[in-house]
């Protein structure tokens, strides 16, 4: 169980005190996470220090309302100029006719396409959650909640991928009026040329969620869904692009650009985080010069696999290379997954759990190579302490695992 806890014992009336506690406890949690802790969890990363140093939330303080040119508050230049700069590099490092790098998560950035491009009572093929399809994505979530149809996108479990030609005939037989891609649990790119024919035919939109694999896009080494024809593409900023937390949302038709600004600018936005807008542009540019990154973590990612099916355990497409920054290693129930996880915790090790795509009611633990291979690009010499296991008892899978990551972390 999560605690929540661990600030119990800071004294609230105490005003200065509270503040010395917090600021004290803040750069200890941040130094072991930049330094302690082995972070193999898919859905992080950390800023850089060059990417850092342009970071200063006093940047966000003062509001920036309105379109790009035309801002309702003074003082404006500035921040509406990074903001500019973002989406020029947005679009050529994702070589797409328009971007909008505003929304504080790609959440609300799902929510933001759904609300501009979709209507209630109409109908969305999303991936399923048990496939890994998202909150954010799926039925019962982020479109359920406003009142869209949600029905689920074929799976094809052997390769873990979408079934692209049965999903490509679901939409021929159901006419929906948008069709959301790209999976929080992705293993490899799917095929989605039948997908984007069936939508062209039927007038349905497509959507494309790239928060877990927008660095892999960027860096060229995962394929493009807007070379594909895809109509719009969301994406977190973080993960596997490192940079700070944000989200863009980008696409091939400079007429849906020009109404999704005006429904953000309209509806969503009073204000953003600008200070994000910095850094963003620091790696966004790094992804325009080199695609190094990326072809790292993929690399990582397969070394993390082979090692772990060296060691006899289960990981799904145990014969294929890495395609993403993920490995899947199938656990069980949800509360065997949570122990695992728990165990490698006490060894330092951070990973997350996840459905197993395909498997209804069966859990896994998702690794990410993407935030040691960001650690091991810019700082080439660094060395990981291989992790001991802490815990009694400890069972024989985190025994195991354990083992294959000290063998990924040492040096070839």
């Amino acid at each position: 169980m999560t605690r929540t806890d661990l600030f119990d014992d800071l004294d609230p009336t105490s005003v200065r005190e509270l503040k010395a506690g917090l600021a004290g406890r803040v750069a200890r949690q941040a130094g072991a996470l930049r330094e302690e802790r082995v972070i193999l969890y898919a859905g992080a990363n950390i800023l850089s220090p060059d990417l850092a140093a342009a970071f200063d939330p006093a940047i966000s303080l003062m509001p920036a309302m309105g379109p790009l040119e035309d801002k309702e508050q003074p003082g404006s230049d500035f921040v509406a100029s990074l903001e500019a700069l973002a989406a020029r590099l947005a679009r050529q490092v994702f070589r797409a006719e328009w971007a909008d790098c505003r929304l504080p998560s790609c959440t609300i950035a799902n929510l933001a396409a759904f609300l501009c491009f979709a209507s209630r009572g109409d109908r969305v093929l999303a991936p399923a959650p048990s496939d890994g399809g998202h909150l954010s994505q799926r039925r019962g979530g982020t479109p359920s909640v406003l009142g869209l149809v949600v029905d689920d996108l074929p799976f094809d479990r052997d390769r873990q991928r979408l079934d692209s030609e049965a999903a490509a005939a679901q939409i021929r037989r159901t006419a929906p009026a948008l069709v959301v891609l790209g999976r929080s649990v992705i293993l490899g790119p799917d095929d989605l040329e039948p997908v984007v024919a069936a939508c062209r035919e039927t007038g349905a939109l497509s959507l494309y969620d790239a928060s877990h694999v927008a660095g892999l896009i960027a860096g060229g080494v995962f394929p493009n869904p807007l070379d594909a024809g895809v109509d719009l593409m969301t994406t977190s900023t973080y993960k596997t692009l490192a940079g700070p937390t944000g989200a863009i949302v980008l696409g091939r038709s400079a007429d849906h650009g020009a109404r999704f600004s005006m429904f953000a600018d309209g509806a969503l936005l009073a204000n953003q985080d600008a200070a994000r807008f910095a850094p963003l542009c620091g790696v966004l540019a790094e992804f325009a010069e080199s695609g190094a990154y990326a072809a790292l973590t993929i690399d990582l990612a397969d070394r993390l696999k082979r090692a772990i099916t060296e060691a006899g355990l289960p990981v799904l497409l145990p014969n294929l290379p890495a395609e993403t920054h993920q490995v899947v290693v199938p656990v069980g129930d949800l509360d065997a997954t949570r122990s695992v996880m728990a165990e490698l915790e006490a060894a330092n090790v951070l990973v997350g759990r996840c459905p197993v795509p395909g498997s209804p009611g069966q859990h896994g633990l998702r690794f990410g190579s993407q935030l040691v291979a960001r650690q091991w690009f810019t700082e080439p010499t660094r060395e990981f302490a291989s992790p001991v296991v802490r815990a009694d008892g400890a069972s024989p899978l985190s025994r195991g695992l354990l083992s294959a990551i000290g063998t990924f972390l040492s040096r070839p």
